[in-house]
């Protein structure tokens, strides 16, 4: 079978399969030296030090671990807002006031408690996004679902920053004309600035 032959769908199953298997094999110790990491470099954004109102995200399990931001940014007094998934594969920020408030949702994720507040994502100065996978070009591989693909539709190109472990930058990832692309990817290792097309 010629490179051509395999679908764009197909690229993306083995790109996902190869990144989860990275990380589900990350020892607690290691993710937590990478989110010390990842944080120090999204502290030193610019972006980051302009924002008023962010949106982060709680992770899950092995994932890109934001926890350590959001206490910081919160005692820098700025409004930080987490995705909360609505029916339709929608999304909306809703307000996170401080890290003891959420309560267990599905799957043991971190969800607010209902009468959280919201904001328009037109409103929001940067919006860190997770990901499976990214390439240089700031093309973003996520869970498949399309959540952040519509959210992101709504946020300008410029807020809107990749946030992922240095093995998950992938050498290509194939793009749909739905896919939203990043303008920046922050890891453990470095900053990247995307080439936009």
């Amino acid at each position: 079978m010629k490179e051509t032959d395999i679908s764009s769908s197909e690229v993306k199953k083995e790109i996902r399969r190869k990144m989860l298997a990275f990380r589900r094999a990350l020892s607690d110790d290691e993710a937590e030296e990478k989110a010390r990491c990842l944080t120090e470099r999204i502290l030193s954004l610019p972006e980051y030090r302009k924002a008023k109102r962010i949106m982060a995200f709680l992770a899950m399990k092995g994932e890109s671990n934001l926890d350590g931001l959001i206490s910081e940014a919160l005692s820098e007094g700025k409004e930080v807002y987490v995705p909360v998934c609505l029916p339709e594969r929608q999304m909306e920020a809703g307000r996170l006031l401080d890290m003891d408030h959420f309560v267990k949702g599905p799957l043991g994720l971190r969800d607010l408690p209902k009468g959280y507040d919201t904001i328009p994502p037109e409103a929001l100065d940067l919006v860190l996004v997770p990901g499976v996978a990214c390439d240089r070009e700031g093309n973003r591989l996520g869970m498949g679902a399309g959540y952040y693909d519509r959210y992101l539709t709504r946020v300008p190109y410029e807020k809107r920053v990749a946030a992922l472990w240095d093995f998950q930058v992938a050498e290509a990832i194939p793009s749909e004309p739905f896919d939203q692309r990043m303008a920046k990817i922050v890891t453990d290792k470095g900053i990247i600035v995307t080439k936009r097309g």
